[in-house]
């Protein structure tokens, strides 16, 4: 049975030196090197192996993490746009969200594919994303170099020791998130590369449908507001998706960035906080919890048609004050996704199970009540061309239950538990702080974890 994926059929990625059909797919890649230009990429030989092996039935390898979370029952990249038991290639952004919409969605896009040849025609072509850098203003301590120049910064005077290597805590080595054999080849598209890339666009493939910036952080370079303004020139921009990802905390204007963004159909800023506001400052180093509140504050009350949605990757350090976690989300206004860290492991949220089950499933109900206490705080949205959006914490509560299923069904690991507590000293030294001025309801004793409150 075929493996029908709207990423290899629609999409191009661009991130770290190498070019895919998505951000997970990790080989019959396309290099930098060779082209970036869509025209010569979209029907690569190398991505057409992808969509063979898929029409065929077969996981190319280099979608392992798709097919590992299909296997386990987890909702992956490539059922985010199969929505229904029909493999309707879709994603609801608003007013399209009706069965036939899907239905015609689905036929169009399938209409440009050839299964023999496994060519897809230029109206084939829906989805692109950028990643133009790994510029950012913050080293977070999911995150690595790789993504984040901040971190690198971090890391060039750093020389790991023993205990670092002994139990592999690859972000401090500089090995970790590493997309495919190209881990030396690390892509920086200037401004000039980033626009031929739309003009190409532009030009050859007008169907194009959604557009993903990530980073990096994207309010911080200086590539970004210059593409989206080529882009605002592509024939289909009045029909089409911008969404990008930001900590929200750079130094930018509210009304350049909305100007920008006003001449598509939606847009939508998933702003990554992924903390609390107790300890987001530590978790989020570079950044602080005011400033967030003041920047998503003035951009509410100036844009009125840009939907913000609250992105939160839970790892073990979110799991130590999950409630603060979700009660500085609600106080925000903001819809809220959540995802599960899925590497490394030695940050997996299940692992604080392992001594404090107990106390980490008391905490999960304490946050549930909270979540359901506010089930009725509705808050309203008007969107241009007479459209209404509205945050309902049920859909927080649906995350909310992802993020508990996971922790409760996934094995636990002492080996991982303690390669974490090795991390968080090791963190604690590189970044200048202390683990105990953060959290409230566990502390750092002789470097063991203790639960106070």
């Amino acid at each position: 049975m075929a493996k029908n994926c709207f990423y290899a059929l629609g999409g191009i990625n661009y991130k770290n030196g190498v070019i895919s059909v998505c951000p997970r797919q990790a080989d019959q890649l396309v290099y930098a090197n060779e082209t970036i230009l869509p025209s010569k990429i979209f029907n690569h030989e190398n991505v057409k192996k992808v969509r063979k092996l898929l029409h065929e039935g077969t996981w190319p390898s280099g979608c392992n993490t798709c097919e590992w979370m299909e296997r386990d029952g987890l909702r992956s990249m490539r059922l985010d746009f199969l929505l229904d038991d029909d493999n309707v290639f879709y994603k609801s952004h608003g007013q399209d969200s009706s069965f036939d919409n899907r239905e015609k969605a689905k036929r169009k896009l399938l209409d440009c594919y050839d299964s023999i040849s496994h060519e897809v025609d230029n109206d084939g072509l829906r989805h692109v994303e950028f990643r133009f850098s790994t510029a950012c203003n913050f080293s977070c301590l999911h995150c690595s170099k790789v993504y984040s120049s901040g971190w690198s910064k971090k890391l060039r005077k750093y020389e790991p020791d023993e205990e670092v290597k002994l139990n592999d805590l690859r972000q401090l080595l500089g090995t970790e998130h590493r997309h495919g054999p190209n881990d030396k080849n690390e892509m920086s598209l200037s401004t000039e590369e980033s626009l031929k890339i739309v003009e190409d666009l532009n030009e050859n493939f007008p169907e194009l449908k959604y557009i993903d910036f990530s980073g990096g952080e994207l309010l911080y370079q200086k590539q970004f507001l210059p593409t989206l303004k080529k882009l605002s020139e592509h024939p289909n921009s009045k029909n089409m998706h911008i969404s990008f990802h930001s900590n929200f905390n750079a130094d930018f204007s509210v009304t350049e960035l909305s100007d920008h963004l006003e001449p598509f159909q939606t847009t939508t800023i998933c702003i990554s906080i992924d903390a609390g506001k107790s300890f987001y400052s530590y978790f989020r180093h570079g950044g602080t919890w005011e400033k967030l509140q003041k920047n998503i504050k003035e951009f509410k009350n100036y844009n009125n048609f840009t939907w913000l949605d609250i992105s939160c990757t839970t790892s073990i350090y979110q799991m130590l004050d999950i409630y603060d976690v979700f009660e500085s989300f609600i106080e925000l206004g903001c819809s809220t996704d959540a995802s599960i860290v899925q590497t490394p492991q030695y940050l997996d949220p299940s692992l604080l199970l392992y001594d404090f089950k107990s106390d980490v499933e008391k905490d999960l109900r304490k946050t549930e009540d909270l979540i359901k206490r506010n089930l009725d705080n509705t808050i309203i949205h008007e969107f241009k061309n007479g459209r209404k959006y509205w945050v309902n914490h049920k859909h927080t509560l649906q995350w909310f239950k992802y993020i508990e299923d996971y922790v409760k069904n996934t094995k636990i690991s002492y080996t991982n538990f303690n390669r974490w507590l090795i991390y968080r000293k090791k963190s604690d030294e590189i970044w200048g702080q202390n683990f105990n001025d953060y959290f409230r309801n566990y502390q750092i004793e002789d470097n063991e974890l203790i639960r106070v409150k």
